[in-house]
């Protein structure tokens, strides 16, 4: 075999070894670039079927939070209230005066007609589709209100900015997380001032404050929150889901702040 035959076949041997390599090479590539984008599409779908479902629970919590509520102001306010109308018409039938007679069915008409008020500012509650209809500033008035009407607590809602829809799955996300500090400040805290502050310059931020008996952060004392935590574990879930930061700021003695914000 000539030289120049050797050549030629080392040259063609070589240049086949060379496709043969590059060709693996973009095989490889290929199927890489398919295996990373089916995960991130597997990724994506579990992201979004996440984010549904915490819709879904939300909206299942924010029911069962209502329904609870109602069902504690019917037995401690309209209950003693109607409770009140009955004793003054009990009364009725003692009293032959008919000025005082006059007096009692005053005092339990007055009685009855709180009781119908009360009753509707409940039933308003009642809508657990009030966010989707209303949004969030309104029902965070009509959870105030509700607290408020108690008659355990003051509270407060200050708004800077001009109020803009942050979209219902953003709205139901952050409503449920301030119920859930709600909860945690009325069972826990010893408070009886509720404090909300919302912004939405420069973006947009969500702060709940109350003057209550506080803990510390970095220890046990956290667990106030919540017996076993969950409560917090699921407020900076949902924060996350909705892209907004998540903070607490509480020392004992000196209240506790939670802060919620997202970027514009």
């Amino acid at each position: 075999m000539q030289a120049s035959d050797r050549e030629i076949i080392i040259t063609v041997v070589g240049s086949s070894l060379f496709i043969l390599f590059l060709s693996i090479v973009v095989i490889v590539a290929i199927v890489s670039y398919q295996n990373r984008k089916r995960n991130s599409l597997l990724e994506i779908s579990n992201l979004r079927n996440e984010y549904a479902r915490e819709i879904l629970q939300s909206q299942f919590e924010i029911q069962n939070a209502i329904l609870q509520q109602v069902g504690q102001e019917l037995h401690d306010d309209i209950g003693q209230l109607l409770v009140v109308a009955r004793i003054n018409l009990d009364i009725l039938e003692e009293v032959a005066e008919v000025s005082e007679k006059e007096v009692h069915i005053h005092e339990a008409l007055v009685v009855i007609d709180k009781s119908i008020v009360n009753l509707r500012a409940i039933t308003k509650s009642f809508d657990g589709d009030f966010v989707k209809e209303f949004g969030l500033y309104q029902s965070l008035v009509n959870e105030l209100a509700r607290i408020k009407r108690t008659g355990r607590y003051d509270t407060q809602l200050i708004v800077s900015g001009s109020h803009v829809s942050l979209g219902y799955e953003r709205e139901i996300m952050l409503f449920r997380i301030v119920q859930e500090c709600f909860n945690n400040i009325l069972k826990h805290s010893g408070a009886n001032y509720i404090q909300v502050l919302m912004s939405y310059e420069k973006g947009f931020s969500l702060s709940i404050i109350d003057n209550g008996k506080g803990f510390g952060t970095g220890h046990d004392e956290n667990k106030n929150l919540n017996a076993s935590g969950a409560g917090l574990r699921n407020m900076q879930r949902r924060a996350e889901l909705i892209n907004s930061a998540f903070t607490i700021t509480s020392s004992p003695g000196s209240g506790t702040q939670v802060n919620l914000s997202i970027s514009e």
